[in-house]
């Protein structure tokens, strides 16, 4: 037996969600006005085939983003290509605020850019406006009353699975 505890499927926003960290991260990613699209497409990469979790557009910038337990600290190296491949940075964050926290230790992100720079990144998403947001996400409890939607225009859209 492994000491790995098992991800818990969670539905919100129309989506099945593989686990309750990805759905935390949609809320949040909802809450805070950005547009999200859950494994929108998967690459073939000559490092594997890989199904990104999130890709998130705002202000015309678009970004792949992957999430992962905090316990989780190995890095993938189909994260550098998909980066390189696809020109768009991939963010992979690990674990996710709790209420209150601001962002003393309870996630981490790393950056892969389009040239093969990596980057760890400090307190992302950190500003005041983002609070009510980290709040909303962590406090979210998926039993069907939280109101979990998307307001137009913003929020999920469906992606189409490549195999």
């Amino acid at each position: 037996m492994s000491g790995r505890i098992p991800a818990i499927e969670t539905r919100a926003y129309g989506c099945r969600f593989r686990s309750r960290l990805e759905a935390r991260w949609a809320v949040f990613l909802t809450e805070a006005g950005f547009d999200w699209e859950y494994e929108p497409e998967g690459a073939a990469l000559s490092t594997g085939n890989y199904l990104c979790d999130f890709r998130v557009t705002r202000s015309g910038i678009t970004v792949w983003l992957e999430v992962k337990p905090p316990n989780n600290t190995e890095d993938d190296p189909r994260w550098a290509e998909l980066a390189r491949v696809s020109g768009q940075m991939v963010v992979v964050v690990r674990g996710m605020h709790r209420n209150g926290d601001r962002c003393e230790s309870a996630h981490s992100e790393r950056m892969w850019a389009p040239d093969g720079t990596v980057a760890d990144v400090y307190r992302l998403w950190q500003t005041k406006s983002y609070e009510a947001a980290w709040d909303r996400a962590s406090g979210a409890r998926f039993d069907g009353r939280d109101d979990l939607r998307h307001r137009p225009g913003q929020g999920p859209r469906r992606g189409r699975r490549r195999t």
